[in-house]
């Protein structure tokens, strides 16, 4: 059975574009899809996500250059999350780092593999070094939610900013299995061949996993305040605006863009912040609409999502410095009644190092 039968197979009919992938909308329904992810465990296909595979000894000493994080320390079986900037300290991608033993494993953000592997060649001159597209050869499966780790027999232990992975077993499938949390949400990437990944699907969801769509995914992503490259990540941003200063080693050395980084934070000249929204209005909210302070612009909506209780709506965006302060409340321009409430200034990995 291929992916897309379970998919059919588990209730999907709608299926949306995903960089070239065709990824379920929904399944059995928004609300029992987001509270399964939230409070027991949903099962997502993850495979729109991009996987590269390194070779190579100086694959870690490269990749400590050019990123954020401190990443040449990693063993078998550790990974971090760093981020490539340019040399403006703008976000290339962010990218989590897997140590394999034999291999280093890239997990990008969806259809910014090549990208990546364009922005590694540049800079490798003399290392050894080789970068091979896996995602479409492989699958990647999600399971996500407080029961996750139950289901796989594991107990959750990576960090805001860190991975572990390891090889599993499930049933008659092997899988690479990354640690990786989605905000204060336990969440396991599993990684298998495309030939294996319906049979996995449906092995996981016999273990009591929910088939969860990307409505859900998204509203989950949101309400943990996880940025996602296009509305939140990308060249227009900087790690320290997007709320990824856990991912930042201040004391490791030079990187790209190290110098400009390090002068945002210590002289604390970061224009703008990420931060979670609680939106009420009568009327329909779109991202891209600018958010008023005494009528003066002062940001803008970049993520929306209506929650599984159809009143609520929650949101992510971007405001300046001077306005981004927990409870303050700001006018939603060209409706009158609507307002935005930040919520909070979202860390997607954990708070700055000490």
């Amino acid at each position: 059975m291929t992916i897309k039968e379970s998919h059919t197979q588990s209730g999907a009919t709608v299926f949306v574009d995903r960089h070239g992938y065709q990824a379920p909308a929904v399944y059995a329904g928004f609300p029992e899809e987001f509270n399964a992810t939230t409070k027991a465990v949903g099962l997502h296909d993850a495979s729109y996500m991009g996987r590269l595979k390194t070779t190579g000894e100086d694959g870690l000493d490269l990749l400590n250059r050019m990123s954020t994080n401190k990443v040449d320390h990693l063993g078998a079986g550790e990974g971090a999350m760093t981020v490539l900037t340019t040399d403006r300290g703008r976000i290339v991608d962010v990218l989590g780092v897997v140590n394999q033993g034999d291999s280093v494993l890239l997990l990008t953000s969806p259809g910014q593999q090549q990208p990546v592997i364009d922005w590694l060649d540049k800079y490798t001159i003399m290392e050894d070094l080789v970068v091979e597209d896996v995602s479409s050869e492989t699958a990647m499966l999600a399971l996500v939610g407080p029961d996750a780790g139950k289901l796989l027999g594991l107990t959750p232990s990576a960090g805001p900013d860190s991975l572990s992975v390891q090889t599993l077993q499930l049933g008659e499938f092997s899988v690479v299995a990354v640690e990786q949390a989605l905000g204060a949400l336990p969440r396991y990437w599993l990684i298998t061949s495309q030939k294996d990944a319906g049979g996995l699907w449906q092995h996981l969801a016999g273990m009591g996993a929910v088939p969860v769509g990307m409505q859900a995914m998204n509203a989950v992503r949101v309400e943990c305040g996880v940025p996602e490259f296009g509305p939140e990540l990308g060249e227009p941003y900087n790690p320290l605006e997007a709320g990824l200063i856990g991912s930042i080693d201040f004391a490791k050395g030079c990187y790209i863009g190290q110098e400009v980084i390090a002068r945002l934070d210590s002289y604390k000249k970061v224009q703008k912040y990420l931060v979670s929204l609680d939106i009420k209005a009568e009327a329909q909210v779109s991202p891209g609409q600018e958010l008023l302070l005494d009528g003066v612009k002062v940001g803008e909506i970049t993520s929306l999502t209506q929650m599984h209780d159809g009143g609520a709506i929650k949101g992510l965006g971007y405001v300046k410095a001077s306005a981004a302060t927990l409870g303050a409340v700001l006018a939603i321009d060209g409706l009158k009644t609507a307002s935005a409430e930040i919520l909070g200034l979202p860390q997607a990995f954990g708070p700055a190092k000490d």
